[in-house]
């Protein structure tokens, strides 16, 4: 990919923030399927991630595309009103960075927020509690903190009284859990017919069961709320302070709060399944029972049900796991399947 001009983004950064800004360094941080992330700082002693999407045969090839994601991206950011602050979507052809102009192959799009210099993800901090066998005080602390944020977050509403229009958004919501260019139907893509767990010919039938909860939790307007849209443990961060922050908004703007719910759940029932550790569902169980007490939600083990469904697909998909361990993997897709058919997550061996 081409390099990117440091010179260009110190001035857009400027202009936005209406002071002087000079981006001297450049880090990548991070990289996964659908972009790659960078730490910008600034002679100013100012940080910033940049991040850019990636061309790859789940629909970005097309710039429209790559805009449309981060432009769905920098807005939750906005929404949500929370820190680290979204500064805004950056289009950079060859000879000049704009905004929104007319894009062709060679456009380079990125998205840049803030960005804080400390802290680990709390994937990295479960991995390195696989030994643990019973959750304790800095565990609960932890949830307690993880709650707040994404109970906050679900308390934004969408801005209107119309019912028609509220039900129009929050099945899109649903829709997108299936639909969604980079999620379900592109990920079963990469998955043949001698897959040892969901080979091609069973796709149809999963994909039904998914298409029935679909249509079981069509309508409920009354849930509609603001979403992460890819809230899992990567993209959540403690601070060497004890706080949190929280990256990558993505995908699913606006929905059931069960999609972020039961995309945080999976990780759990996964490493669950892969250390036969008992650890792992105290602690799913804990973070449901602090997630119903904060907000009174008495359907959210049954709301998760259909985002179940596509985590039940990424935690075997052949792009991430080509070396997949099958012994968990198995017990794991049996787990998922029992949620789907009974719209209710529960933990099965």
């Amino acid at each position: 990919m081409p390099e990117i001009n440091l010179e260009k983004i110190s001035l857009l950064i400027s202009q936005k923030l209406k002071e002087k800004i000079e981006i001297v360094d450049i880090e990548k941080i991070g990289s996964g399927y659908h972009s790659d992330g960078f730490k910008l700082t600034s002679k100013e002693n100012r940080n910033f991630f940049l991040k850019r999407v990636k061309s790859h045969d789940y629909g970005f090839e097309i710039p429209e595309r790559k805009l449309n994601s981060l432009l769905v991206s920098n807005g939750m950011y906005r929404r949500s009103g929370m820190s680290p602050r979204a500064i805004g979507v950056v289009i950079n052809n060859q000879n000049e960075a704009v905004i929104m102009p007319e894009l062709d192959e060679n456009s380079e799009i990125y998205h840049i927020q803030e960005y804080k210099t400390n802290g680990a993800s709390y994937w990295s901090q479960l991995e390195s509690r696989k030994a643990k066998n019973r959750l304790d005080q800095q565990d609960l602390e932890d949830l307690e903190k993880i709650t707040d944020y994404i109970c906050r977050l679900h308390k934004v509403k969408y801005p209107s009284q119309d019912i028609e229009q509220l039900k129009i958004v929050y099945n899109d919501g649903l829709r997108s859990v299936i639909t969604n260019p980079e999620l379900t139907i592109m990920l079963l893509h990469d998955f043949d017919d001698r897959h040892p767990i969901l080979p091609a010919r069973e796709h149809g039938k999963y994909v039904g069961l998914m298409l029935n909860l679909m249509h079981l939790w069509k309508d409920r307007y009354d849930r509609l709320s603001a979403l992460h849209g890819d809230f899992w443990g990567a993209n959540l961060f403690f601070d060497q302070d004890g706080s949190i922050w929280v990256i990558d908004y993505s995908r699913i703007p606006w929905g059931d709060p069960g999609l972020d719910v039961g995309w945080w759940l999976a990780q759990y029932l996964w490493l669950y399944h892969e250390t036969n550790n008992e650890y792992f569902k105290e602690s799913g169980e804990k973070f449901l029972e602090i997630y119903i007490r904060k907000t009174g939600d008495k359907e959210i083990r049954q709301a998760v049900s259909l985002v179940m469904g596509l985590c039940g697909i990424i935690y075997i998909a052949p792009k991430f796991y080509p070396q997949l361990n099958l012994k968990p993997a198995k017990t794991y897709y049996k787990n998922i399947l029992a949620i789907l058919k009974n719209n209710q997550f529960i933990w099965k061996k």
